[in-house]
C-alpha cells in the first residue's frame, strides 16, 4: 500500500543525501557499496507486497515494512527485487512492526549493493522526505540556472557576430572541460581547451556528446572531453551549447548562400558585359574577391565545385567561372582567355563555349578543351550553320549512303591515305579505292585535290559540332 511520494527529475547520490539531509538521522545497516546510487524521488509504503507496480528507477523507499517480519521468503528476496525495480535505497522505520532490519534483508542488501537504513521511531517520514525534496529542488534549480547562464552567454556572443571558434572557446571555459564541434562526417570544425588553447590531436575519448540539429538535419556533434570528471549537469549544459552551435551553423549556411548568390550575379554581369573595368574592380572590392589580372572564362559541364575559386556561377546544366588564364581544371568543358581584360570577358565566354563544342567533336567529350587548340577549326567552321551548312552538306554528304559516308570520313581523317583508311576500316585497299570512286561519281568531287578533301573534312566536323550542341 502506498502512503505517498515526492518527486523531482534530477538525482543526488545516497551518500550526499545522507550527509546533507535528515537522512543522516538514520543508521546505515547494509549495502554500503551502493551509496553512489542516485535518488530522484521519495516513495512511502506501509506494506511491501505491491511495490513492483509503483516503484521506479531512482526511488528512495521509506517503509515501516508491515508485512516483512513474518515473511521469510520476502526477507531473502527483497533486496534483489528492489534493485531490479531500480530502487536507490531503502529506509525502514523501526519500533512499529520491526525492532531492526532482519538479517536476511541485510545480507541480501550487502550482496546487491542496496543501501538500507534504520530510522528511529521518533523521526517522522515527512522530515526525511521534505529535506530530501528540498535538496533535490535546490540541485535542480542550480543545474537549470547554470545551463541557462551558459546558453545566455553563448547567445550573446552569437548576437554580437562571434563565429564558431570563439563560441566554442567560450563554451570550453564555461564548462571547464575541452569542447570540440565536429561536422556530420566526424571532421573537426573547432575545438578548444578551457584555457583557450586549441584542442590538439590525439584526443581522448569523449565523455559526453550532444547532437547539433538545425532545420531538421543533423549537422554534427558537440563533444565534451573529460580532462576532469564531468559534472552532473554537464550533459544539460552541453545541450545548450549544441543549440547555440546549431544557430551559428544555420546563420553561416544562410550567409554562405547569400554570398554565393552575390558572387554568381557578379559573374553573370562580368561575362555579360554589364560592367566597366572600374565598376568591376569596385564591386570585387565590396565582395572581398580579386579579379585575375589576366582573366579567362571556363564553361564546364554540369554543376562543378571549384575549390579555391570565388567567381563561379551555376546555370542550367553547366558552370561558368572567371579564372586566371592558364588554369588547370579537372572538368569537361571549354576555356578561353580574354584578349582585353574585363572588357573582353563576353567574347571569351563565346569562345569557351565554341572550344567546348569543337573540342568534343574533335577529341571526344569528358575533357577540358582550350580555345587555342581549336581556334583554326573555329575560323574554318565557326560560320557553318543553318542554310550555309545545308548547302555544303547537299554538295558533299547528302548523296552518299552510310557505307560511303563512313569511308569518306575515315579517309579524310587519315589525311587522305588509302592504306591507313583500309587498316582503320578492316577492308582491302582496293575496296577503299572503289568506294572513293563512287563518292566522286555521286558528288562530283575530286578527292585527289586537297581542297575537296578539306571541304569534306570541314562539313563532317561542322556536323559533329552541330550534334554535340544538340
Amino acid at each position: 500500500m502506498i502512503v505517498g511520494h515526492m518527486h523531482n527529475g534530477d538525482g543526488i547520490t545516497i551518500a550526499e543525501l545522507a550527509a546533507t539531509t535528515a537522512l543522516g538521522t538514520a543508521t546505515l545497516r547494509a549495502g554500503g557499496d551502493g551509496l553512489g546510487r542516485t535518488a530522484r524521488r521519495v516513495q512511502w509504503m506501509e506494506v511491501l507486497d505491491d511495490y513492483a507496480d509503483y516503484l521506479e528507477e531512482g526511488d528512495l523507499l521509506l517503509t515501516t515494512a508491515y508485512n516483512l517480519r513474518d515473511d521469510a521468503k520476502l526477507q531473502r528476496e527483497l533486496a534483489q527485487r528492489l534493485v531490479e525495480c531500480g530502487v536507490a535505497a531503502m529506509v525502514v522505520k523501526c519500533g512499529y512492526y520491526l525492532e531492526q532490519v532482519p538479517h536476511a534483508v541485510r545480507r541480501g542488501a550487502d550482496r546487491h549493493g542496496l543501501p538500507v537504513f534504520e530510522l528511529p521511531r521518533e523521526v517522522a517520514f515527512v522530515e526525511i522526505s521534505q529535506s530530501i525534496y528540498e535538496r533535490l529542488v535546490s540541485r535542480s534549480y542550480a543545474r537549470l540556472r547554470r545551463s541557462a547562464d551558459i546558453h545566455r552567454e553563448l547567445v550573446r556572443l552569437a548576437a554580437e557576430g562571434a563565429r564558431l571558434p570563439r563560441i566554442v572557446r567560450r563554451a570550453a571555459a564555461l564548462l571547464g572541460n575541452p569542447v570540440l564541434v565536429e561536422d556530420a562526417r566526424g571532421r573537426p570544425l573547432a575545438g578548444f581547451l578551457p584555457s583557450g588553447e586549441p584542442l590538439a590531436d590525439p584526443r581522448p575519448e569523449a565523455a559526453l556528446a550532444a547532437p547539433v540539429v538545425a532545420r531538421g538535419m543533423l549537422h554534427g556533434r558537440v563533444l565534451l572531453f573529460g580532462e576532469r570528471a564531468p559534472a552532473d549537469d554537464d550533459a544539460q549544459a552541453l545541450e545548450q551549447v549544441a543549440t547555440v552551435v546549431a544557430l551559428e551553423i544555420t546563420r553561416s549556411d544562410r550567409e554562405l548562400r547569400a554570398e554565393r548568390e552575390r558572387l554568381a550575379a557578379f559573374v553573370r554581369d562580368l561575362v555579360g558585359g554589364a560592367l566597366t573595368a572600374e565598376d568591376a574592380q569596385r564591386e570585387a572590392a565590396v565582395l572581398g574577391v580579386e579579379l585575375p589580372p589576366a582573366p579567362a572564362v571556363a564553361v564546364l559541364e554540369g554543376r562543378r565545385s571549384l575549390t579555391g575559386l570565388d567567381l563561379v556561377r551555376h546555370e542550367a546544366g553547366r558552370t561558368v567561372a572567371v579564372v586566371p588564364a592558364g588554369s588547370q581544371l579537372d572538368a569537361a568543358g571549354g576555356i578561353a582567355p580574354s584578349d582585353d581584360g574585363v572588357a573582353g570577358l563576353p567574347q571569351a565566354l563565346a569562345r569557351a563555349e565554341r572550344a567546348w563544342r569543337l573540342g568534343a567533336a574533335l577529341a571526344g567529350p569528358g575533357r577540358l578543351h582550350r580555345y587555342a587548340d581549336v581556334e583554326t577549326y573555329d575560323a574554318l567552321v565557326g560560320h557553318l550553320r543553318g542554310a550555309e551548312l545545308d548547302r555544303l552538306r547537299d554538295r558533299t554528304l547528302a548523296p552518299l549512303p552510310a557505307p560511303l559516308r563512313e569511308t569518306l570520313a575515315v579517309f579524310v581523317g587519315c589525311g587522305g591515305s588509302v592504306a591507313r583508311a583500309a587498316e582503320a576500316l578492316y577492308v582491302h585497299r582496293n575496296t577503299v579505292r572503289y568506294r572513293l570512286r563512287r563518292v566522286e561519281q555521286l558528288t562530283g568531287l575530286d578527292l585527289r585535290r586537297p581542297e575537296d578533301r578539306l571541304l569534306c573534312e570541314l562539313v563532317l566536323l561542322a556536323e559533329r559540332v552541330e550534334a554535340a550542341s544538340a
